[in-house]
């Protein structure tokens, strides 16, 4: 239990760390500690017996936050697309309510900022739609499992919300903390519902010895 928590503290100090390092604008810092987050949490994750196909979205969130990093949107989008792919199975294969109320608002919202942002996403519109409903897709089987995945779904949300705006050419000066500040919380929230319920490794290999 300490070592699996002790993960889980690296996570958070290295989250902390991440936005001092984007006050502080120096870049490698910036981009060392944004590609140690999802590791940290992936290891607490595999301590915490957690599932499969949860290691593989963090793993594609990992690749997604590097390429991010380097300016690489495009095959950035599509690592981050993989990454809710196993969202979305993962939620939709545990949940058992379905509500059509939850998909009516999340179309709404996702038809309002994709109208809003249209015009001014240039070369990007295609993939941003593409991208952008997979998002949605995790927003919504996330709300079917509960609060806490429900929440990290919506802040997911929010966080790519973000940056599609710089992508439009809205931006204001807090913006890139909020990013990070969402991004970090919300890949918590929705990894430690997925494996809250679950034991650790070690109580896992000590019961089947």
């Amino acid at each position: 239990m300490k070592r699996d928590s002790g993960w889980l503290g690296a996570y958070g100090v290295i989250a902390v760390v991440h936005l001092v390092t984007i006050a502080i604008g120096e870049p490698w810092s910036e981009a060392i500690t944004k590609v140690l987050l999802m590791p940290a949490l992936a290891i607490w994750v595999w301590l915490r017996g957690g599932p499969v196909t949860l290691l593989i979205a963090l793993a594609a969130s990992l690749v997604g936050d590097f390429l991010l990093q380097i300016d690489h949107l495009v095959p950035g989008m599509a690592a981050f697309g993989v990454a809710h792919v196993c969202y979305v199975l993962l939620f939709s294969q545990r949940t058992t309510q379905r509500s059509l109320v939850v998909v009516a608002g999340y179309g709404v919202l996702w038809v309002g900022v994709l109208a809003l942002l249209w015009p001014d996403l240039g070369d990007v519109r295609i993939q941003v739609a593409a991208y952008s409903l997979l998002l949605i897709a995790t927003a919504v089987t996330s709300a079917w499992n509960g609060w806490r995945s429900g929440v990290g779904g919506a802040v997911f949300l929010l966080s790519d919300a973000l940056i599609g705006l710089e992508l439009a050419g809205y931006d204001f000066g807090a913006r890139p903390y909020l990013v990070m500040a969402t991004y970090c919380a919300a890949q918590y929230l929705l990894a430690s519902s997925l494996v809250a319920v679950g034991q650790p490794a070690e109580q896992d290999l000590e019961r089947a010895a």
